[in-house]
C-alpha cells in the first residue's frame, strides 16, 4: 500500500482529476482525496481535514478566484501549501502567484514533477509545524532555558555561537549538510560557510538586530566544504541573561535545497527553450528593450535584430521523425551561437524560427554581409539517420528607427521581413520596409474576409472544358475555385489560396468544391445524359491531413456520384513530398476508378525517375512549354519527349494554356491526346455548362 496523503482537488476537468489521482497512484502514494469546484465549497471543504496539500488549477474559473484561496487561507491562518496546475504556455503569467504565497507550479500537461513537489511539501509542512512548536517552547521559556540541543537536535540543523558569534555547538545534522567535520566547525565563526547571498552591510544589520534581542528568519545560501552550494531556512533565537544583554545565539536551519533548486528550474523554464537551451521569446523581448535603452542614452550600440527560419523543415520532420528534426534544430541554434560573437543574443523563438540581436553593426550594408555569411556558414551538411541534411534559411532583417523603436515591433518586423524574403526565395535576406508591412495588413484583412467568404455565398466554382483531341469531344472539367468580394470583386486565386492553405480554410473550401461539383455531375451526366468527369484541385494540407479517399467514398454512397466522373489534380512538389505515404493513396484512389492527374509538370523539381513510381492516370503539361513552339525547334522536340514518355508509362497527356489554333494544329501532330484553354473556353460557371455543351455540339455537325 502507497504512502497515505489528503489532497483537496481545486479543478472541474474529470479527465484532469483522473490524471491527478493516477499520477500520485502510479508513484507511490495512496491519496485521500476530495474535489470542489467553487470558492463556497473550498470554504467549508477545507476545514473539513489537516489537508497535506492544495492543488488548485489555473483554468477558468479558478485563475480568477487563486487570489481569494490564498487570502482565505492567510486569514485564517490555515498552513497547507498551495500547487498551480498551470498549462505550458501560462508558467510565465502564473509566476506571479509565488509571490502571493502559492507552494509549486506543475505542468499539468506532463504531471511530470507532481509527486516530487507533494512530497517535498508535505515534507516542509512537517517541518514547520514541528518548528513552530519548537520555537514556542523556547520563546515561552527563554529565560529559564538555556540549552534544549536534545528536541531541537531530533528534527532541525542546530547550530549555537557565543555573543562574540564563535560556533560552540553544531549538532551532526549540520556537520551532514555543510560537509565539514564537528571538530572543523567549533571555535569558527559563520563566515566559514561563506554565505552566497547576503552583503557585508546586510550580515551587519542582521547582526545588529539579533544583537538587540530581536529573532530573525530569512533564507541562507551557503557554501559547503567541497564548494557546492546548499540553501538553508534559518530563525536565529538570541538567549537573554539576567543582566539583559545577549549572552548566546541559537540557530535552527532546515535545508531547502531543494525547493530552491525546483523554483530556480521554473524560473529557466518560463524564460529559456527547453530544447536549445536559449533564451525564450520573453526574455528576448526583454533584452532588446535593454539594448533600446542603452542606445538610447548613450546613441551608441546600433540594435539590429535577425530573424532565421529554416527552409522546408516540415519536410524533414515529416521524412525523418520529430527525433532527428529536434537534433537538427539543436546543431542549428550551436552553429548560430558558434558564429555570433559573443555579446549577440540569440533566441528560438518557436518551431523552426531563430533570431540575433546584434548591436555592433554600423550599417544595413554590413548587416546584409553579416546575413548572407551567416547563411552560407549554416549551410555544412548534418549527418543525421544515415543522410546529410543540407539546410538553407531564409532571413529577415529590422534596424532600429526604420524597423520601429519598440522592442515587439522592431522583432515583429523582422519577422514580417524574414517572411517577406521565403516568398521571394529561399535562402534569401530582406530587409524590412513599410511596403511589407501594408503586405501584411492587406493579406490579414483578406484571409479575415475569407472566413466569412464560405458562409456569404461569396465563394463559387466555375468549371474549364477540356478538349479530346482525338474523338473532339468534352468529357472532362477542371473545377476552379472563385471569389467574388464584395468591396474587392473578384479576387486572384493567387491571392487567396495560398493564405487559405495557411489559415486551414483550404479544406472547408475543398470540401465545398466537390459537393458543388457533385452537383454538376448530377446534373449534366445523370438528368441530361452527357458524359463528364470533373477534376479537384488538391492542396497538400488537404491531401495529407484529410482522408480525401473518404471524403470521395461518401459522395459515391450519398449522392451515386460514380467514382469514374471524378478525378485529383496534384502538383508535383505535393506528389515528391512524402512517396511513402503519397503512393498509397493515390493507390487507393485509382483502385476505385478516380483518375489521378499530375498538374503542371515540368515546373516541379522532381527527378523523372520518380514519375514511373506514382500511380497516375493522367499528365497535364504546363502552359509554359506552349511558349515559342514551332516545328523543329528544340521547345518542341522537349515536347514530343515528354508525351512520348507518358504514353510509355500509360498517361494520357493534357496540354494546359492553348490559346491559338496553331498550337492545337501542333498538339495533334505530337499525338498530345486532350487540350484545355482559352482557344477552347475561358473557365464558365455552372448554368452555363449545358448551353456550352449544345452550342460546341451544333457547330460540330
Amino acid at each position: 500500500m502507497g504512502s497515505p496523503i489528503s489532497v483537496l482537488i481545486l479543478e472541474n476537468d474529470s479527465n484532469s482529476v483522473f490524471d491527478i489521482v493516477r499520477e500520485m497512484k502510479s508513484n507511490g502514494l495512496s491519496p485521500l482525496y476530495k474535489v470542489v469546484e467553487s470558492f463556497g465549497s473550498f470554504e467549508t471543504t477545507v476545514m473539513e481535514e489537516d489537508w497535506d496539500a492544495i492543488i488548485c488549477s489555473t483554468r477558468k474559473p479558478f485563475y480568477l478566484e487563486i487570489s481569494l484561496y490564498l487570502k482565505f487561507l492567510n486569514e485564517k491562518k490555515i498552513d497547507i501549501p498551495v500547487i498551480l496546475l498551470s498549462d505550458p504556455e501560462d508558467f510565465q503569467k502564473n509566476l506571479q502567484y509565488m509571490k502571493s504565497g502559492v507552494n509549486d507550479i506543475v505542468d499539468r500537461k506532463t504531471l511530470l514533477r507532481l509527486v516530487e513537489v507533494l512530497e517535498r511539501e508535505r515534507r516542509e509542512l512537517v517541518y514547520r509545524k514541528e518548528k513552530n512548536t519548537t520555537e514556542s517552547f523556547l520563546f515561552q521559556s527563554l529565560k529559564e532555558i538555556q540549552l534544549q540541543k536534545f528536541a531541537l537536535d531530533q528534527a532541525n540543523i542546530v547550530s549555537i555561537t557565543d555573543a562574540n558569534g564563535i560556533i560552540t555547538y553544531v549538532n551532526d545534522a549540520f556537520s551532514k549538510c555543510s560537509g565539514y567535520l564537528v571538530t572543523e566547525l567549533l571555535g569558527q565563526n559563520h563566515r566559514i560557510l561563506k554565505s552566497q547571498n547576503k552583503t557585508k552591510d546586510e550580515w551587519e544589520k542582521i547582526w545588529e538586530s539579533i544583537h538587540k534581542g530581536n529573532v530573525w528568519r530569512g533564507e541562507i545560501l551557503n557554501t559547503k566544504k567541497d564548494g557546492t552550494g546548499f540553501w538553508v531556512d534559518t530563525t536565529i533565537v538570541p538567549f537573554i541573561g539576567t543582566d539583559g544583554s545577549v549572552f548566546q545565539y541559537i540557530a535552527i536551519h532546515h535545508d531547502i535545497t531543494d525547493r530552491k533548486l525546483a523554483e530556480e528550474q521554473l524560473t529557466h523554464d518560463a524564460f529559456y527553450d527547453n530544447l536549445t537551451g536559449l533564451p525564450n521569446r520573453a526574455l528576448y523581448l526583454a533584452r532588446i528593450e535593454q539594448k533600446i535603452f542603452t542606445y538610447n542614452l548613450k546613441k551608441d550600440g546600433y540594435p539590429i535584430l535577425f530573424c532565421i527560419n529554416i527552409d522546408n523543415f516540415k519536410r524533414i520532420n515529416h521524412s525523418l521523425g520529430n527525433e532527428a528534426g529536434d537534433k537538427i534544430l539543436i546543431i542549428f541554434s550551436q552553429r548560430l551561437k558558434q558564429f555570433s560573437d559573443k555579446e549577440a543574443v540569440i533566441t528560438r523563438l518557436g518551431a523552426d524560427n531563430f533570431s540575433i540581436l546584434l548591436n555592433h553593426l554600423l550599417s544595413i550594408e554590413e548587416a546584409f554581409d553579416y546575413a548572407y555569411r551567416l547563411l552560407e556558414y549554416i549551410g555544412d551538411p548534418i549527418p543525421i539517420s544515415g543522410y546529410e541534411i543540407y539546410l538553407t534559411a531564409s532571413c529577415g532583417i529590422s534596424a532600429f528607427g526604420l524597423g520601429g523603436k519598440e522592442a515587439d515591433v522592431l522583432l515583429r518586423n523582422a519577422e514580417i521581413a524574414m517572411f517577406h524574403a521565403k516568398s521571394q526565395k529561399v535562402g534569401t535576406v530582406a530587409v524590412f520596409n513599410q511596403a511589407m508591412q501594408e503586405k501584411i495588413h492587406f493579406q490579414l484583412e483578406i484571409q479575415n474576409d475569407l472566413k466569412k467568404a464560405l458562409t456569404q455565398n461569396e465563394i463559387s466554382v466555375f468549371y474549364q472544358p477540356i478538349l479530346d483531341l482525338n474523338t473532339n469531344k468534352i468529357g472532362h472539367w477542371e473545377a476552379l475555385v472563385r471569389w467574388r468580394h464584395p468591396q474587392r470583386g473578384m479576387v486572384s486565386p493567387a491571392e487567396f489560396i495560398p493564405l487559405a492553405e495557411d489559415s486551414g480554410l483550404i479544406v472547408p473550401i475543398t470540401r465545398f468544391v466537390l459537393e458543388q461539383t457533385a452537383n454538376v455531375i448530377e446534373e449534366v451526366q445523370t438528368k441530361k445524359g452527357h458524359p463528364i468527369s470533373i477534376a479537384v484541385n488538391l492542396s497538400p494540407q488537404v491531401f495529407f491531413d484529410q482522408n480525401i479517399f473518404h471524403w470521395i467514398v461518401d459522395l459515391h454512397k450519398q449522392r451515386k456520384i460514380p467514382y469514374t466522373s471524378l478525378q485529383v489534380e496534384i502538383t508535383e512538389s505535393l506528389a515528391m513530398k512524402n512517396l511513402s505515404e503519397t503512393v498509397p493513396i493515390l493507390s487507393n484512389l485509382i483502385d476505385i476508378g478516380v483518375k489521378v492527374a499530375l498538374d503542371d509538370f515540368g515546373t516541379g523539381f522532381s527527378s523523372l525517375s520518380y514519375l514511373e513510381k506514382l500511380p497516375l492516370s493522367i499528365l497535364k503539361i504546363d502552359k509554359s512549354f506552349l511558349n515559342n513552339v514551332h516545328v523543329g525547334s528544340k521547345e518542341s522536340f522537349l515536347l514530343i519527349s515528354i508525351i512520348n514518355m507518358a504514353h510509355d508509362l500509360g498517361y494520357s497527356v493534357v496540354a494546359e494554356g492553348v490559346e491559338e489554333l496553331e498550337q492545337l494544329e501542333l498538339l495533334k501532330s505530337y499525338k498530345c491526346d486532350e487540350i484545355q484553354g482559352y482557344w477552347l473556353s475561358k473557365p464558365i460557371p455552372f448554368p452555363e455548362i449545358i448551353p456550352f455543351l449544345d452550342s460546341f455540339y451544333k457547330k460540330e455537325k
